[in-house]
């Protein structure tokens, strides 16, 4: 039988050092952990162990053909999994951590296809500290795909609503619980960016205007 273990983030919104280890420690053993961003609650699994993302797919029963999104702690972690453009670069300092994915290239080390797509992959950086905290002590890419079954609303922090899921039998899911931590109402807005120019894939809580605004801003200065 899955069970939940339930995390608290402090004041500042940081896990206190033992429970952060545990989180990460429980993602590089392969396991699986609900963590919250700026749009709802993710399901986390290391980003490289494909045994691991595979269990998130079945969690959320998704087809294997539709890849997912990984989310990284820092600009320089996306640098190692993702080729970052000077134009990705500026987009994800002026708008992470924050509700911005963007789909650029991939470098050699996401091996699976169940987090790319002809050569890509998309990266955000969630808008959480204890979320980023656990990223960055994990030191690579998790999946960053939201707490539901596939093609139904995101599931609130509920636990008849996690109990829904098609969890790993007999694991210890970490659940880092904040019921502030949802600011937005929509999926990140999704950008793929290619040589010099950005297409607005999915329109989110950063608009299309905002997106096309700072890149005049960047090619001004």
């Amino acid at each position: 039988m899955t069970k939940f273990e339930y995390a608290s983030a402090t004041p500042a919104k940081l896990l206190k050092f033992g429970e952060a280890a545990r989180i990460a420690d429980t993602l590089r053993q392969g396991g699986l952990a609900v963590l919250p961003t700026e749009t709802g609650y993710m399901i986390a699994a290391a980003a490289t162990n494909t045994a691991a993302v595979e269990k998130v797919f079945h969690a959320k029963q998704r087809s294997l053909t539709n890849p997912m999104h990984v989310a990284v702690g820092s600009l320089a972690m996306a640098r190692q999994f993702a080729e970052i453009s000077p134009l990705a670069t500026h987009l994800l300092g002026e708008f992470t951590p924050g509700p911005l994915t963007v789909v650029v290239p991939q470098t050699d080390r996401l091996p699976t296809s169940l987090v790319t797509l002809n050569g890509t992959v998309g990266i955000r950086v969630p808008d959480h500290p204890a979320t980023l905290q656990v990223i960055a002590l994990l030191g690579e890419p998790v999946t960053a795909t939201s707490l539901n079954r596939s093609g139904e609303e995101s599931l609130p922090l509920d636990r008849a609503q996690l109990e829904s899921l098609e969890w790993p039998h007999d694991e210890i899911i970490p659940v880092l619980e904040d019921t502030t931590s949802i600011t937005e109402t929509s999926a990140s807005t999704l950008a793929r960016i290619t040589t010099g120019n950005v297409e607005i894939l999915r329109v989110g809580p950063i608009s299309e205007a905002a997106v096309l605004r700072a890149i005049e801003n960047a090619q001004l200065g």
